[in-house]
């Protein structure tokens, strides 16, 4: 069994409310403070191995995590948030307004993606699905942290966990905040 560190990276500079994905802004003055935060409460932890998106936000807060253990970060494209296509950049409060059907079947089942996004929940669990089956075997001893966004971070607390995606999305994770899983 290794225990698994899933971290949501610290807060970035963007409108309060947008969805962002394929965008990538810096993390703000108080985003790279919370990630010296959380690395000083890691620091004791026995991290193996750092993980992270490889969106700017996600690979500067996987940077200070990893300083303390001298470990590398390894980034991959398959822990990016879900594109959002449409609504990049917009507020998703709109689309209740916009494209109410879409909205309201969305709200009643995770999966049911509005069209107007960039992929489908399925498409983003598929990615993050083969993102795990790569780092198997996990390590016998030591610990993993892995650091991404919402989206796939719920996909990947799912998977390991057992849990539905709903439940992963409902029991949201804070930026720059990190919650451990034991992964068998």
């Amino acid at each position: 069994m290794t225990r698994v560190w899933l971290i949501r990276h610290g807060e970035s500079m963007r409108a309060e409310g947008t969805a962002i994905s394929v965008t990538d802004p810096p993390l703000t003055d108080q985003g790279l403070a919370d990630a010296h935060i959380l690395a000083a409460t890691m620091a004791a932890r026995p991290l193996v191995r750092v993980l992270s998106s490889d969106r700017e936000r996600a690979l500067a807060t996987a940077r200070v995590v990893a300083e303390p253990h001298r470990l590398q970060v390894e980034s991959s494209a398959a822990l990016r948030e879900i594109d959002f296509g449409a609504w990049e950049g917009r507020s998703l409060a709109d689309l209740w307004s916009e494209e109410p059907e879409a909205a309201k079947a969305w709200e009643l089942d995770i999966r049911s993606t509005p069209a107007s996004f960039g992929e489908s929940l399925r498409d983003l669990e598929g990615r993050v699905a083969m993102f795990w089956a790569g780092l198997r075997p996990l390590p016998r001893r030591g610990e993993v942290a892995i650091v991404a966004h919402r989206g796939s971070l719920a996909a990947l607390r799912a998977l390991i966990t057992g849990s539905t995606v709903a439940d992963a999305f409902a029991s949201e994770l804070e930026l720059g905040a990190a919650v451990q899983v034991v992964a068998s």
